[in-house]
């Protein structure tokens, strides 16, 4: 009987820091300690193997859960750990050991059961690959990291000594470790997803869960799809694998062909629209978050770099399928408001957070006003705030209080700090910082930013690209203008700053290039934008004349490497050019 491994809780959380109370500190120079946790479950991993690379000592985790590479010399390790319930899997993490400290590293590793396909729980495995898209779709990972950064909204602090950093300056090659975390973690899931669809295509096996067959394999395809989705946007051409069964007779030999991976995802997205329920939670895939998710590969395949245009048409068609079938929020605001959730009529999709230990978006650290980000990561790129009204041009010191007719603004900027449960307007927009998500009014001295279930498809998008794909095959058509103008009147509570008429088809989308920027801001959209526009080069041409200091920007990096770890292991992975 075939085994399967459920590999769909496997993710590892990994902190470093330096506590002089738990190891002595080692009084060579050129020397310093690594303390490793590994934990499987809530349990020590006992029998797991630890070694560094360079390589030092090999060490073996007993009861505690705890291994300390003593007095080895500072510098760059790679850590890995071996299961021996899994020892075909690798878990590692890097780490730079400074002289005379003792960083310390924890691999908090789920638990893995093994389970024959007689065993396999359908349903749990469902509920769990839908919960493991926190871990990508998140305030402190897909927002920031991919989502807005280096682009013309947001940039990392420089003083902020993180990943971030690295990433909006476009300093990144096959090695970085958060270009190999996000690839592992892409196909970790994607093999739980693959596990579901194997078992359930397979007719002799028993399902014992209410939902009908085919809504199951639906969801899973519709989670496979976006996984995909995400993979080919940022690696520009993955390995696509659509079976959890690993052939060992050879090296890896998956298809690595982003035409291919399109297709494959179409077909997916296809079948979910044909096989899940009209209508569901926003927390599950149904036929219209799949039809929105189609028309937005659509989108992708007709930009850069495939520039198949006729997908434009394609996508207008499920575009025109949703309009209607959803509500724009009155108030902006409201629709990252905590207490809407579960009434919100604009979002088609969300990944939940319930602010539970676990399960919460890490808000606080990096977003809110000064006084309130605890990690103070995220800046806004200058001129941004000027983008809300052309009229004005905002200098220290700006003069309060700001009118602004746009109630994006306000919502999106914090013109403000918090110092001693007070409001302090900031008169010098270097100290502005990027807002959206908070309960309450604005300003307020009792600012909250929120553990917020993250938005991934709205409608707001849906109108925008509706307006987007008509200009691309029609022109600015009243069909076109209405659908833009939607955004734009809840924008400014009247129809006065609607489009202005008579625009050609190139003046309208320079409209949809601005408002696609105001509307989405600081959720994920931007650089995939400007990527698909083709017009990510130009930004940071701009960004780099106009700022102290410049984005390393090469024409190939507008999408990641393939990671080493994946070329090392796979001798037919090929490497994306120019790395």
């Amino acid at each position: 009987m075939k085994n399967y491994i459920q590999y769909f809780l496997l993710f590892f959380v990994l902190y470093s820091c330096s506590d002089d109370n738990t190891i002595s500190e080692v009084e060579e120079i050129d020397s310093g300690n690594i303390e490793v946790t590994v934990l499987l479950g809530s349990e020590a991993a006992i029998g797991a193997v630890v070694t560094t690379n360079p390589e030092t000592r090999t060490l073996v985790v007993g009861e505690s859960g705890v291994v300390v590479f003593n007095t080895i010399d500072s510098g760059n390790y790679v850590v890995n750990v071996v299961l021996n319930q899994n020892p075909d899997f690798v878990y590692f993490q890097e780490i730079v050991l400074t002289k005379n400290e003792t960083e310390k590293i924890i691999f908090n590793i789920p638990e893995i059961p093994v389970v024959t396909e007689q065993e396999l729980d359908v349903d749990f495995l469902l509920n769990a690959s839908y919960d493991n898209l926190r871990s990508i779709f998140n305030a402190d990972a897909y927002l920031s990291y991919w989502g807005d950064t280096g682009t013309d909204i947001l940039k990392a602090n420089p003083n902020f000594d993180s990943n971030l950093v690295d990433l909006d300056a476009y300093s990144f090659n096959a090695q970085s470790t958060i270009v190999n975390q996000v690839w592992t973690e892409h196909y970790i899931q994607i093999r739980g997803v693959n596990l579901g669809i194997d078992y359930l295509l397979d007719s002799s096996n028993v399902v014992t869960s209410e939902i009908d067959r085919k809504e199951l394999e639906a969801n899973f395809k519709f989670l496979r799809s976006l996984l995909y989705f995400n993979l080919i946007k940022i690696y520009g051409n993955p390995l696509l694998s659509i079976t959890a069964e690993i052939d060992l007779s050879g090296p890896p030999n998956y298809p690595q062909n982003p035409n291919t991976t399109f297709a494959q995802i179409e077909d997916d997205l296809l079948y979910a629209i044909e096989n899940l329920p009209v209508s569901n939670s926003n927390e599950r895939g149904n036929q219209l978050s799949a039809r929105l998710l189609l028309a937005k590969v659509y989108m992708t395949m007709a930009g850069f770099p495939l520039n198949e245009s006729s997908k434009y048409s394609n996508a207008l068609e499920q575009l025109k399928v949703l309009q209607g079938q959803y509500e724009l929020m009155v108030g902006y605001n409201s629709i990252f408001n905590e207490e809407n959730e579960s009434s919100n009529s604009e979002i088609i999709f969300k990944i939940t957070f319930d602010g539970g230990e676990n399960s919460k978006s890490s808000f606080n650290d990096y977003w809110g006003p000064l006084g309130i980000s605890s990690k103070d990561a995220l800046l806004l790129v200058s001129g941004f705030e000027n983008s809300f009204n052309k009229a004005l041009s905002f200098e220290n010191p700006v003069s309060f209080p700001i009118e602004i007719e746009d109630n994006r603004f306000k919502n999106t900027i914090a013109t403000f700090s918090i110092s001693g449960g007070s409001i302090v307007n900031e008169e010098d927009p270097k100290n502005w910082r990027p807002l959206k998500w908070y309960n309450g009014e604005l300003p307020d001295a009792n600012f909250e930013s929120i553990s917020f279930d993250y938005p991934l498809l709205r409608y707001a998008d849906v109108l925008l690209l509706l307006a987007e794909a008509e200009n691309e095959v029609n022109g600015p058509t009243p069909l076109a203008y209405a659908a833009i103008n939607q955004v734009r009147e809840r924008a400014f509570g009247n129809t006065e700053n609607n489009v202005p008429g008579n625009l050609n088809k190139e003046q309208f989308f320079n409209i949809i290039y601005l408002e696609r920027k105001l509307e989405l801001c600081f959720e994920g959209y931007r650089r995939d934008d400007l990527v698909r526009w083709n017009k990510l080069q130009d930004v940071i041409d701009n960004f780099n004349s106009t700022n102290d200091f410049s984005k390393d920007y090469q024409p190939h990096e507008y999408i990641w490497p393939i990671p080493q770890s994946e070329i090392d292991l796979n001798p037919n992975a090929i490497q994306n050019p120019g790395y």
